[in-house]
């Protein structure tokens, strides 16, 4: 096992997955998009790996291009609807899929990765472990209130430019805690995770938690970047 997948299974063994509306009529499906960032040891994204179908195209197909793009134009990415792995199955089978693969079996239709940059991150002190969690997509006031909530956000204390407000967990003796920020003038959205101590065996599932909710609620994770 590599030292990329390795990391990847200590992480997480679930797949994202996006129903893909018509572009002519967005209440209808018409194909999946499956998506799976391939994680370092230091929990930072290395690999971002996707494959869409459609009925149109007779099977599966992948796409580096394709997955840049949901990241960049907003009008690809307002066709996209995230959704878990039992609504997929739905949604395939009513478009004459039939079953939808297991997860190992989709991961062999991920053919053309997007490579994502990864080094060593600037320490400057031994202090806790932070994580950058990079969002594609707008967010309304009514998508940002009820992401709020679930993020348990508190009202924001203004030393810190941009934040929107910051939760907290503590899980399995590790303090968690979490910014949302707002970034690229107000275009994009952040979560900076932080871990005490670094390192806690928490913090993979915690990133996971975090992405899931905020995919929920119209955002598309576009990198995981460690900050130090």
């Amino acid at each position: 096992m590599t030292r990329e997948t390795a990391a990847r299974h200590t992480s997480s063994a679930l797949l994202d997955y996006y129903v893909l509306r018509a572009e002519a009529d967005p209440g209808q499906p018409a194909g999946l998009l499956v998506e799976e960032f391939v994680l370092a040891d230091d929990l930072s994204a290395a690999r971002l790996r996707s494959a869409g179908w459609t009925p149109a195209d007779g099977g599966w197909w992948s796409s580096a291009a394709y997955a840049r793009a949901v990241r960049t134009e907003p009008r690809l990415r307002a066709r996209l609807a995230a959704v878990d792995r039992a609504d997929a199955e739905a949604t395939y089978r009513r478009l004459g899929g039939g079953t939808l693969p297991g997860e190992q079996e989709l991961r062999g239709h991920f053919q053309d990765d997007v490579p994502l940059a990864t080094g060593a991150p600037l320490r400057l002190n031994a202090g806790p472990d932070v994580h950058r969690i990079l969002f594609a997509g707008e967010l309304d006031d009514g998508r940002l209130t009820r992401l709020g909530a679930l993020l348990r956000l508190d009202d924001p204390d203004g030393a810190r430019p941009g934040v929107v407000g910051t939760g907290r967990l503590r899980v399995n003796d590790t303090n968690v805690r979490w910014d949302l920020r707002r970034i690229g003038g107000g275009i994009a959205w952040c979560l900076d995770v932080t871990s005490e101590p670094a390192g806690g065996d928490a913090l993979p599932w915690v990133l996971r938690q975090l992405v899931a909710v905020a995919r929920g609620h119209g955002l598309v994770p576009a990198t995981i970047e460690r900050l130090s």
